[in-house]
């Protein structure tokens, strides 16, 4: 039961850091906990695309138009998180005008958002909503559950084999970090969503998604040292759009 109660209280740790809504449990904080509470990033991913699902059939159902139905599941998203991941993105995006590390990492820290960040935003917004678009209604709904939860275990698998680093220097604090057995338990509400998908359609994301973080994570050492938490967010907008663009990749032959 102490082992329930200490999942229950890390899952809610987990939605209380990556959404906007309160929890509806008195909280236990300690920084053992929001480390552990990383695992349930994926399964918070599963809620929140539920969610995302929900608003999309409603408007789809009230307005019969489906581009309208996709750009406002794509708002209830964004103001279910605060933009959290958006922001990481476009921070990743604006650091690519530094000249080395450290200038790199500190334009990361910078509140301002500048020209790299808003093409980087728009662009990553568009693609979402355009490969939803060129989807089958039936596969909207699965993409947007399965690009839920598949980008935000991306994103937490960083945390695996790659260091945390800042502005000032390299370091790995407690809540950075996460092994693989860990991320095996992460992944675990992938599982159902991938029986859902057509079998190429599954391999083919999980190829773009395999590929993705080689390269990603190849950049990530090369240019910065490591991960910040703006990487992580902008690992889990990319896989996103790569999920639904394997998606689109299939379906499109199928129909």
């Amino acid at each position: 039961m102490r082992a329930l109660a200490q999942g229950w209280n890390e899952f809610w740790l987990a939605w209380t850091f990556l959404t906007r809504l309160p929890a509806p449990v008195q909280l236990n904080y300690s920084e053992a906990g929001l480390n552990r509470a990383a695992r349930y990033f994926p399964w918070v991913g599963a809620v929140l695309g539920l969610l995302n699902v929900l608003v999309f059939c409603l408007a789809l159902e009230l307005l019969g138009s489906i581009s309208v139905a996709i750009l406002l599941q794509l708002v209830a998203g964004l103001l279910l998180t605060g933009a959290f991941h958006e922001d990481g993105f476009a921070d990743y995006c604006d650091s690519f005008g530094g000249q080395d590390q450290q200038s790199r990492l500190a334009i990361m820290v910078d509140s301002r958002l500048g020209t790299f960040g808003v093409a980087g935003l728009f662009s990553i917004l568009a693609l979402r909503v355009s490969l939803l678009a060129s989807l089958p209604v039936h596969s909207i709904v699965l993409a947007i559950i399965f690009g839920s939860v598949a980008s935000r275990l991306l994103a937490v698998s960083l945390m695996v084999d790659n260091d945390y680093v800042k502005a000032q220097g390299k370091s790995k604090p407690l809540a950075t970090t996460m092994d693989w057995p860990t991320l095996m338990f992460s992944a675990l509400p992938l599982v159902p969503i991938l029986l859902f998908l057509a079998p190429l359609a599954a391999l083919l994301s999980i190829l773009f998604l395999l590929l993705f973080r080689f390269a990603f994570v190849r950049q990530l050492r090369q240019r910065l040292g490591g991960y910040t938490g703006d990487c992580l967010g902008a690992a889990q907008q990319m896989a996103e759009v790569l999920t639904y663009a394997a998606l689109v990749a299939v379906y499109i032959r199928l129909v």
